[in-house]
């Protein structure tokens, strides 16, 4: 869109120079929601942006005032909200409730899952939306998995207990898999697969390679199907660990993630939350990214419902999951 020939007034609208541009959208996502000074280069992975880019929004957006330099010298110069920048309270929080919106929308799959009468082994979502890419009008596809004897049963009740109407402007659709299809499914169907963000069970593919061999052949011991997985959790906890130590912001949005998801939870899930709570409001960042990685019985249990993959942009946790991928 070309420049309008008639500006307007920076007093009565400042959101038409806030709100410009897509870069200054995302820029200011983060650099609000965010309690912690962020440097240039975090900002550019935060956002899928150019580094070069986001200092020249970074630059506009101090002059506008809603942001503001911290530290010396452009090399280390990291930005915060500005404290008394013009609107700043009202766009933290709808940038706050944007996040809410979409934690609202998973939580209520995660229960339409797991209240259905019908067994289903595994859901998640698949799609753009789970590879961050959705445009609006794009379905958000929820996958399960299920035996071939109930698989239209199984997708007619979670379309009942979806109720679409009551997501407004958000299109879900069912699909149905078993482990005839996971074992079949092509490179393409695969590479879908592997950004799927789990609502119940383990992710698709980590089943499929965990699957049961055929008949007549022999059968892992079950031992080793869990010691198998719980290598890929150790080896992802290690990649996050590194993660960490880049970027510490990281344990801000997993607290984030457990203020959101504790009173949601049920009563099981709430204690491992809450002592996930506890672990980052008192370890410090060394000890924390060494806990990751314990590989004890405390460790194993809790890494189950770690909240870092969750606080993970869509981005990250796709760069993540390959990485674990690649590196077996």
């Amino acid at each position: 869109m070309r420049p309008t020939s008639h500006p307007q007034s920076a007093l009565r609208y400042p959101l038409t120079r806030l709100l410009s541009t897509e870069a200054h959208v995302r820029v200011l996502r983060v650099v609000l929601s965010s309690d912690i000074p962020i440097g240039v280069a975090d900002l550019a992975r935060r956002t899928a942006l150019q580094a070069s880019g986001v200092a020249r929004v970074c630059t506009r957006l101090e002059d506008l005032g809603v942001i503001e330099p911290v530290g010396r010298g452009a090399r280390h110069r990291q930005y915060r909200r500005a404290p008394r920048g013009p609107l700043v309270a009202s766009l933290a929080a709808l940038f706050a409730e944007e996040r809410t919106r979409a934690d609202d929308i998973t939580e209520r799959l995660r229960q339409a899952v797991r209240a259905g009468k019908t067994p289903i082994r595994a859901a998640w979502i698949e799609g753009p939306v789970a590879a961050g890419t959705d445009r609006p009008g794009d379905p958000l596809v929820v996958g399960i998995l299920v035996e071939p004897a109930v698989a239209d049963r199984a997708r007619q009740e979670l379309e009942r207990l979806l109720a679409f109407e009551s997501y407004g402007d958000v299109l879900v659709e069912v699909r149905t898999l078993t482990m005839a299809d996971l074992a079949t499914a092509d490179a393409q169907r695969r590479a879908e697969l592997a950004s799927a963000l789990p609502l119940l069970g383990p992710p698709p593919l980590d089943i499929a390679r965990t699957r049961r061999p055929a008949r007549g052949a022999s059968r892992a011991p079950r031992a080793t199907l869990h010691a198998d997985l719980e290598g890929r959790s150790l080896a992802v906890a290690a990649i996050l660990a590194e993660h960490l130590r880049r970027d510490p912001s990281l344990v801000e949005e997993a607290r984030r993630h457990l203020e959101r998801r504790i009173p949601r939870a049920s009563p099981g899930e709430r204690l491992e939350l809450e002592e996930w709570q506890r672990i980052l409001a008192t370890m410090p960042l060394a000890r924390l990214r060494r806990f990751l990685v314990r590989d004890d019985a405390r460790g194993r249990r809790l890494r189950q419902s770690s909240p870092f993959l969750a606080a993970l942009s869509a981005d990250d946790r796709r760069a993540l999951l390959a990485a674990q991928a690649g590196a077996r």
